[in-house]
């Protein structure tokens, strides 16, 4: 017995040297994290951790190790008898070690905001943004580490190997990740008269809702606290094993109208993860639970619907009947289509051998990103001496929101399967424009100088486009209805009954009491709405976005479709809509208005 303790004796103080209550300034100086741990190491060379490797290899490559943090005895805190040598002759036995020390916030002793003064805690701010003890204001930015989430840093790190990657700098910057962002802060989220936003403004709920069958939440959590929660990094991910623990969520079905006209969006693998929250909160079949369009509060379509606009689910399109011609007027040969044919997505296949789309139908390659459809596309250019070229098996899983938002070339340029550098910000930046954009849109920027700010250019030059259009339909609402819109909610202001603007419009037939008409009011400024709030609709959904502005313009120029775009945006605006005698001779704001599949548009 007395071997048995002077072993166990080295033993403790090989574990527990340099532990200091986890604070640096109580820490033995000078010694190496490393053979502090050694003993740890020794017995502990099995444990795996969830990502499949070794505990003992992530830790000692881990910047605790590296930077002589701290050793395992810092965080996991073993009793002065760990292990209990004695027990096999004694019984009990007990290891008395903190095996979670996240649970039990044992990494708020070197990382809570009790150390401001922590290099490593130059975060703080938006780790810590709802406590009082960094004396910020709790109403105005949500943190990374919400009341929810005190002891659950493994959320978004992995414990042994606490590289901060560069993943987590790029998430930091982008919307998800932005603690002053609106989407995360505007409201107490997680409050019982926000619970059914909960689902998509915090990550507990949007968990809650992935992971429950898409059932809505009822009620709130986490009642008294005051914290905003962002859409953290355990949102998308099961654990920290990252790479390996993406949630898999079924296709979802968008309630609109109650339930009353149900859309199921494809199954798109990973993408599905961003639909549920980006497919809009109503649809324009909305409109028909509006009793009475004499006074009826606007109907809102919610923010960012980029799915609803993309798969053709939400915008209002019923300005007149769906068999009424939209083509009468072209030459015989040509295949006479509907309005209701304009308004249909065709979900076939686009290739050189492929039928074509029927006459009408909106054909975009953009829904075909992430999917086998997109092999063989028409719309992609054969190779072109191009960064990378689209092959099959490269970019056909996920759905497009994982394709461009995500995965392209890594940052060397070679083609794979990988996340590309900066993949979390979801931008779209110089490494989706060469694997993905330039595949297609070779013709719009030169290749030899494809740089971020030609990447901008490229996409600001069709926004413009884009904005200058919306801003048609703006004007015309203004002029012809006295309906003002601004970005401040309810958005349109009826500058008819109120001059100072400040009173909402409730009165969509205009003073004539016609339902039909009231109702294609509110339509239109649906549409505006809509498209305004998401600005890269340009993008996601090129023609549908286009169809919707053309038609909300056509119908509030005179109340009527009879395709007279053309002439109200040259007589508004010539400089910018000047039709010449060609296509070629238009104005390129003019082609993108009016360009689409009609003489009028041509």
């Amino acid at each position: 017995m007395q071997l048995k303790s002077l072993l166990f004796s080295v033993l403790t103080l090989a574990c527990i040297a340099g532990c200091g209550g986890g604070d640096p300034a109580n820490s033995v100086q000078g010694v190496n994290k490393l053979a502090a741990s050694a003993t740890c190491l020794n017995c502990h060379a099995s444990a795996v951790a969830l990502t499949g490797a070794l505990v003992t290899d992530e830790w000692r490559a881990s910047v605790h190790n590296l930077s002589n943090g701290a050793g395992c005895a810092d965080c996991h805190e073993p009793a002065s008898d760990h292990p209990n040598l004695c027990s096999t002759c004694h019984g009990g036995g007990e290891f008395q070690v903190t095996a979670n020390p996240d649970a039990a916030s044992k990494c708020l002793k070197c990382h809570g905001p009790s150390h401001p003064s922590d290099a490593l805690m130059a975060l703080a701010p938006q780790h810590f943004g709802y406590s009082t003890a960094r004396a910020l204001p709790q109403a105005t930015r949500a943190s990374y580490v919400s009341g929810q989430y005190q002891g659950r840093c493994r959320a978004c790190h992995n414990p042994h190997l606490n590289t901060l990657t560069q993943q987590h700098r790029d998430y930091a910057t982008s919307q998800h990740g932005d603690p002053k962002g609106v989407a995360w802060n505007h409201y107490e989220f997680k409050q019982d008269a926000y619970a059914a936003c909960s689902r998509c403004h915090t990550s507990t709920g949007f968990i809650s809702f992935v992971t429950s069958g898409f059932t809505v939440p009822s009620q709130g959590f986490g009642a008294g606290d005051p914290s905003r929660e962002l859409l953290a990094c355990d949102a998308c991910h099961a654990s920290y094993d990252f790479k390996n623990s993406v949630r898999q969520v079924a296709a979802f079905t968008a309630p609109y109208q109650a339930g009353g006209s149900p859309v199921t969006f494809p199954d798109n693998g990973k993408s599905n993860l961003c639909i549920p929250c980006h497919s809009g909160r109503l649809s324009a079949d909305d409109l028909a639970a509006v009793p009475d369009f004499s006074n009826a509060s606007f109907v809102s379509p919610h923010y960012l619907a980029v799915a609803g606009l993309m798969y053709m689910k939400i915008g209002f399109k019923d300005f007149t009947t769906a068999s009424a011609p939209a083509n009468a007027a072209a030459p015989a040969a040509t295949a006479r289509f509907s309005y209701g044919d304009s308004y249909t997505m065709f979900t076939g296949p686009s290739t050189p051998t492929s039928p074509p789309a029927p006459a009408g139908q909106v054909n975009s390659a953009h829904r075909r990103f992430g999917t086998p459809l997109i092999n063989g596309d028409s719309h992609v250019a054969p190779s072109k001496g191009l960064l990378s070229a689209w092959l099959p098996g490269t970019m056909d899983t996920d759905g497009p929101c994982v394709t461009c938002h995500l995965n392209a070339a890594d940052s060397n340029g070679v083609l794979s399967t990988n996340d590309r550098a900066t993949s979390h910000t979801l931008a779209i930046n110089t490494n989706t424009f060469n694997q993905v954009c330039v595949n297609c849109h070779f013709a719009d920027v030169p290749v030899a100088s494809v740089t971020p700010g030609n990447v901008r250019g490229f996409l600001d030059a069709n926004g413009g486009d884009f904005r200058r259009a919306l801003t048609l339909a703006q004007q015309i609402l203004l002029s012809k209805y006295h309906i003002s819109y601004t970005t401040v909610y309810p958005y349109f202001y009826d500058l008819a009954a109120d001059p100072t603007g400040a009173t909402a419009v409730k009165d969509w037939t205009r003073g004539t009491n016609d339902q039909v008409f009231g109702r294609r009011v509110m339509g239109a400024c649906f549409n505006i709405n809509l498209l305004d709030r998401e600005p890269a609709a340009y993008v996601h959904a090129r023609t549908y976005a286009r169809r919707l502005i053309y038609d909300t313009i056509d119908f509030l120029d005179d109340g009527r479709i009879n395709m007279s775009v053309g002439a109200t945006a040259t007589a508004i605006d010539g400089a910018d809509y000047v039709k010449g005698a060609t296509t070629a001779d238009s104005s390129r704001a003019f082609n993108y208005l009016c360009n689409l599949t009609s003489p009028e548009r041509k």
